[in-house]
């Protein structure tokens, strides 16, 4: 952003996932994920960058509004529900009230779950994020798919269900 800025041009980026080529283990395995990375987080791009169809344009604000506006944004974005990234706009209403110049639209469907799930989240002890931060970074949220009696616990992964 700094440099389309400084030289007055349009770059156009396009984040991709990172993949070891040198390393013999991954020529044809696409299944790397980081240290610092999960399947959730990944995905997590991956609907970001599909509300944004794919690119990342220029300007402060546009990059704000995918991204979020500093680090502990994008943090939670990365943990935040796939249907609250991807309509962020029917989701959060903190988001269109910042936004309300940009965007007019409303409608019956808006409501303020993401900010609920955001609260909820951060509710949690520490004992009980170390049980559902693993459960979330698998991506995997049908029955089943985890193990889990904790009634808090079991309350934020509803979220993760929401399709749209």
């Amino acid at each position: 952003m700094d440099l389309c800025e400084e030289l007055g041009v349009t770059i156009y980026s396009f984040p991709m996932k990172f993949h070891p080529i040198s390393d013999p283990d991954y020529f044809r395995n696409r299944d790397y994920i980081g240290k610092h990375w999960n399947r959730k987080f990944i995905r997590a791009i991956q609907a970001i960058l599909n509300s944004t169809k794919g690119k990342v344009e220029r300007g402060v604000a546009f990059f704000e509004e995918a991204f979020g506006r500093n680090i502990d944004e994008f943090h939670r974005l990365l943990w935040m529900p796939e249907a609250f990234i991807i309509f962020r706009r029917k989701y959060d209403a903190d988001l269109r009230a910042r936004m309300a110049d940009k965007y007019t639209n409303y409608t019956d469907e808006d409501c303020d779950l993401a900010n609920e799930w955001w609260r909820d989240f951060c509710a949690l002890s520490e004992d009980q994020r170390a049980i559902i931060e693993p459960i979330i970074g698998l991506n995997k949220f049908d029955e089943g798919d985890y193990q889990c009696d904790d009634p808090q616990i079991l309350h934020v992964l509803e979220y993760y269900k929401i399709k749209h």
